[in-house]
Order: C-alpha cells, then structure tokens, then sequence
C-alpha cells in the first residue's frame, strides 16, 4: 500500500506570500535608502525589519536559506535552516522564492563585505552613503512584477520605472552627499506642497549637473526611464493599435500557463536592469569631485590623467545623447504617423540619418554608460598612482555586471532591430522610397538577420519601440 501523498500548500497562495513579503522588504529597504538620502524621516529601518521576521523561515529542498542583515555598522549575521523534504510544487515554488531572496540577500552581504576594503581605494566621497545594493535590487525587481499583470509591463513601464527609481536614488544620494539634498530636511511631501517641492528638486538637479559628473550620469538615466514611462503612457492611451498589440501578447502569455511561471523571465529582466545600473554605482563612488564644465577648458593633452579625464566626460555626454537621439526617434515617428496616416514610411528628420533611432540611440546610451565605468576605475588609478590593481578589484564585481548588463541589453535591442527591418522589408520593399531610404541611412546596430515570418503581432507596423517592443516580449 502507497503512503498517502503529502498535502500540499496551493501555489496561488503561497506566491502571493512571497509578493506580500517582498512588498514589505521594498518598503524598509526604500524607506532606509531615504532616510540615508535625508529626503524622509521615519523609525521603520532593516533592523525592525529583523524584528518583524524573527522566526520566519525560507526552506529549500536545493539549498540552505539564510537570514541576512546588512547593517550600516558592517556587521553581518547568518543564521543556516535546515532543509525538509516537500511536494513537487512546494519545491518549485520554493525554489522560486529562494531565488528571489538571494538575488537581494546575497547582494547586501556581498556590498556590506566589500565596504571596508571600498572606503579604503575611494577616498574622495567620504561622505557618500550610497543606496544598498539590496535597495536598488529591489527598485529593479518591485517595478518588474507588474509582468504578472500584464505580461507586457513588465519590459514596459518595469523598464522605465526601474531605471527612474534606481537612479533617482543614486542621484539622492550624490545630491545629499555635495551639500545640497534634493529636498530640505524635514520637508514633508503633501498635496499643497507637492508643486513647489518638485519646483525646488528640479532647480537642485540643474545646479549640480554642471558640478558633479555622479549627478549628470544619474540623471542622464533617470531621463531616459522618466521620458520612456511617459511615451508608454501616451502611446497606451491615444493608439488604439498599441492597445491591441498588449492584448494579443497577453492572450498568447496566458496559453502558456499561470502567470506564475513567467517568474523566470521577470527575474531575470529584473536582474538585466540591475546590471544596467551598475555603472552609475562606479562613477558615483569614483567620480564625487569631478565636475562637467571643467571639460569645456581643457583638452586632450597634459598626460593620462586629463586624458582620461576627458574620455569619462566624453563618455557620459554621450550617454545622454544616445538617449535623446532615441527620444527624438519616438517624437519624430509620432508626428510623422499622426500626419501621414499610421501606415506611412516616415522617413524625414531624424529618420534621414538613422532608419531605427530608437534602438541605436539606446545601444549607444547603454554602452557609452559602461564605458564610464571602466574610465572612471582606470581615471582614479591613474590619479592616485597608487593602489590601482586594488581598487581595480575592489571594482570587478560592479565592471562585471557592467559588461552583463551592456551586452544583454545591446542583445535585446540588435534582435529588434533585426526584426523590424524584416518587417518593414515585408511591408514596403516594392516602394522606391524605401529602397532610396535604406540606401541613404543606417540601419544602427543588426543581430544577424531576421528570417521568421512575421506572426500576427507583429506584422501590423513598423514601428519601433524600447525594451518594451513586442520582440522583446517574445524572448
């Protein structure tokens, strides 16, 4: 006789608790991050998160759980918990849910490690209190989730958000850290005051971009997630045919199961994001007393040091560029369609030089944003001239994940274009424009060639959209 099978926890219930949970270890880990930032001022920290949890435990059938505090003092405490045998679905779903929490516990542990050794080779920011790596782990992750509602969210307004929110935290911080916070303490934010603290954030943004390269770089990708969640918004609300392209990658979401399975690619875009931080992180702690203006006056000569100076600005400069060149290719097509007619070849203005503006202007956003990184680390060293090969180190981790999230997103986006010059082909190969057009522009970065037929949703435009295009969607 067959033992009984052990009951079993239903899925549905157990990942809303691991939903339940992240939202609350957002919420501490945030609320941490500004009061570090000095924007808000509240009693909730990582340690009464501690206290709330005392006794909970994560259990695997694959690996241990830990419990993980990384606390300001640096002072770390783990705690291993026994694994026991559970059901099929019980393991999936654990599995899931330690994946989760390692992304972010793990993380903390590796950021509150590496502290001492950090503070050591960058000594310029003393007073820099940068967001958790847990944090920012989280601001990517939190956003991503939306996937699970609609499955096109979560390389949509997941995307944009998560950029905006993690950089405005770095941006926080680097604002807090040169003397002038993003707001007053003690500013509390309510309906009455909203306007003028908005108004008072945004003169503080355009007093430190001239005076801190941080501050540039940071805000250089809080535009682009900003300016890339509204464009979503207004397409979503004024072009029908958007609407229904979301419907039908929902639909075709939907027959592949429950929307649970779709955690593996949402952690993993979540994961993508992070990487594309990563850069931000480097030229913060490195780049605290170099300023943008200084540029104008010098040049290239004077040694390695100017040399490398110049390349950083350079560099982020054009991470700014690469990001408005893709804002204007979306402003561009908008008002060529709504002239035109939404079947029409737009290939005036920006169009005439780039045939995706979109997609390349992003790739050179992205990587000219690695770059910084590694130009940064190099430029310190070489400032110093002395404990380069540490902080080199010091830095793998962060230049690593740098590289990761450079290729990833360079991957994702030469895929799309592939795709779109596949369709457009498709579409308007017989025109005479057409081929003039491609004759007389850049087609931008192409991952080999496209041979698949187009499917049903996709074969009804050109139009190019970020990360959030219907291609990524159907990676």
């Amino acid at each position: 006789m067959s033992p009984s099978p052990t009951p079993s926890a239903s899925p549905h219930k157990i990942a809303t608790m691991i939903l339940l949970f992240s939202l609350l270890l957002a919420s501490t880990t945030l609320t941490d991050a500004f009061n570090h930032a000095g924007i808000i001022s509240s009693p909730i920290t990582m340690n009464a998160l501690t206290g709330r949890l005392h006794g909970l435990r994560v259990e695997s059938p694959l690996v241990p759980a830990h419990r993980c505090q990384a606390q300001r003092n640096n002072n770390l405490e783990l705690s291993d918990v026994s694994p026991r045998n559970e059901s099929k679905k019980q393991k999936l779903v654990g599995s899931v849910a330690l994946g989760f929490f390692a992304i972010s516990s793990n993380a903390a542990v590796a950021f509150a490690a590496k502290k001492t050794a950090t503070s050591a080779a960058v000594s310029s920011v003393s007073s820099l209190v940068l967001p958790t790596t847990s944090t920012l782990v989280m601001a990517c992750l939190l956003p991503t989730l939306l996937g699970y509602y609609k499955s096109e969210y979560g390389v949509s307004y997941g995307y944009g958000t998560a950029m905006a929110v993690s950089s405005s935290l770095v941006l926080s911080s680097v604002a807090t850290a040169s003397g002038s916070p993003l707001l007053p303490l003690g500013t509390t934010l309510k309906p009455a005051t909203l306007l003028p603290a908005i108004q008072a954030i945004l003169q503080n943004v355009k007093s430190l971009l001239p005076i801190s390269l941080p501050a540039f770089h940071a805000s250089s990708l809080l535009f682009y997630g900003t300016r890339l969640d509204l464009f979503l918004f207004y397409r979503e609300l004024c072009l029908p045919r958007f609407r229904a392209m979301r419907e039908r990658i929902e639909e075709r979401a939907k027959k592949q199961g429950s929307r649970l399975k779709r955690t593996p690619f949402l952690v993993s875009c979540a994961f993508l994001y992070f990487c594309m931080i990563c850069p931000l992180l480097v030229t913060a702690r490195l780049c605290g007393g170099l300023n943008m203006t200084d540029g104008l006056k010098m040049g290239f000569g004077g040694g390695l040091v100017p040399v490398l100076e110049q390349s950083l600005r350079v560099s982020v400069l054009m991470t700014l560029s690469g990001f408005l060149l893709g804002a204007i290719g979306d402003v561009n097509k908008s008002i060529g369609k709504a002239i035109q007619g939404e079947d029409s070849l737009v290939t005036g203005g920006i169009f005439r030089f780039f045939r995706h503006p979109n997609y390349t202007g992003e790739v050179i956003g992205w990587c000219s944003s690695c770059c910084a990184a590694f130009l940064a680390v190099f430029w310190k060293a070489a400032k110093t001239g002395e404990g380069g090969l540490a902080l080199l180190r010091t830095m793998a981790p962060y230049l690593s994940l740098s590289v990761m999230g450079a290729i990833g997103i360079s991957f994702v986006l030469g895929t799309a274009t592939a795709g779109l010059e596949y369709r457009q082909h498709e579409k308007y190969g017989d025109m005479e424009e057409y081929k003039q057009w491609v004759k007389k522009s850049w087609v931008g970065f192409k991952m080999g060639q496209q041979r698949k037929k187009p499917s049903e949703d996709t074969a009804d435009g050109d139009d190019e959209g970020s990360v959030d295009s219907e291609e990524k969607a159907e990676l």
